[in-house]
């Protein structure tokens, strides 16, 4: 059974939000209009449909309003509907279903309150809190990547559950947070059995290139070393992962006219976005979405210097972009 993973997987959107098109939908409420004149005066049914085939008749320009306007509805509640299943929602909306998964947004940095104007703290993105509900349900299934995988993004947030009896009848459970969790550091973890009964678990940090510190190897060791976290038949070893650096020439070639800075500077954002979706284990940078991405900005014709080829990775390593070189010409 494949499993829809946020990022990896694209879903279509469900046909409860579909909006009826304007034509079947004016033809509909004429229909409706004229039997329900029918139904109480015959007599004018024959004349209101006559008026209702001519487009210039104001009854029926107030329809086609009538049906733009329900259109516009449709499209409101139908977002608001969207925002309800995690897949789409976002902002606050998506707070509430992590709420669902006992999840909270992971704080990247804790800003700073007391400064003036006061520094908001920055929270992690849609993007990684949905990822981290789908890969909550997935925490029973002790030993399996998604398991691991849902671990590496929950680092030390995680309390430590112990049971113990105090006296006859009492059973106290006790619930023990770290004080210093890293999750917030990690952008990407997984795990892999490299033989029989031993896992390598790889991590990526948010910071740099991808390196995790020395730091933040330890705080995962430690978390993995605990009886709740790692199964009893696994023997877990912790490594950073393996950096492929690389670059990103191209020559875009636009029609002549003033907007060569524009596409420069629209080519340079979206390629940076390109690269930074591809900064994650088993990562790939495919020059054909380059292509695609300099073409959204506006370029006819197309260069690419570098990358020549696919870059593709192994579950223990990553593709870092080192720069974005766009150089605009004009045909």
């Amino acid at each position: 059974m494949s499993m829809l993973i946020p990022g990896q997987n694209q879903l279509a959107p469900p046909d409860l939000i579909a909006v009826d098109e304007f034509e079947p939908l004016l033809a509909q409420f004429k229909a409706f209009v004229v039997d329900y004149v029918a139904a109480r005066a015959p007599q004018s049914a024959a004349k209101l449909k006559v008026s209702l085939d001519n487009e210039s008749e104001l009854l029926t320009l107030a329809l086609e309003a009538f049906c733009v306007r329900l259109q516009t509805h449709e499209r409101k509640y139908n977002a608001r509907i969207q925002q309800m299943l995690a897949w789409w929602a976002t902002g606050s909306n998506l707070d509430a279903r992590l709420a669902d998964m006992g999840l909270e947004r992971q704080v990247l940095d804790p800003g700073d309150p007391a400064a003036f104007p006061p520094v908001p703290p920055t929270l992690e993105s849609d993007d990684d809190a949905r990822l981290r509900y789908y890969l909550a349900p997935h925490a029973p299934a002790a030993g399996s990547r998604m398991q691991y995988r849902r671990e590496v993004f929950t680092l030390g947030e995680r309390p430590a559950v112990k049971v113990h009896g105090t006296a006859a009848g009492v059973v106290t459970v006790s619930y023990t947070f770290d004080p210093d969790g890293y999750a917030a550091q990690v952008k990407d973890g997984n795990a892999r059995r490299t033989a029989p009964g031993q896992v390598m678990v790889t991590v990526l940090s948010r910071t740099g290139n991808g390196t995790p510190s020395a730091d933040l190897l330890e705080g995962v060791r430690r978390h993995f070393a605990r009886p709740d976290v790692r199964p009893e038949t696994d023997w877990v070893t912790v490594q950073g992962a393996q950096i492929v650096p690389y670059k990103i020439r191209v020559v875009a070639k636009i029609n002549a006219g003033p907007d060569s800075g524009l596409t420069q500077v629209a080519a340079q954002q979206l390629l940076q976005t390109y690269a930074e979706s591809c900064h994650c284990l088993e990562g790939r940078v495919d020059p054909s979405w380059i292509d695609y991405t300099i073409h959204t900005a506006g370029a006819a014709q197309l260069e690419i210097l570098e990358p020549l080829a696919p870059i593709i990775t192994t579950a223990f390593q990553a593709p870092y972009c080192t720069g974005v070189e766009v150089e605009v010409r004009s045909l």
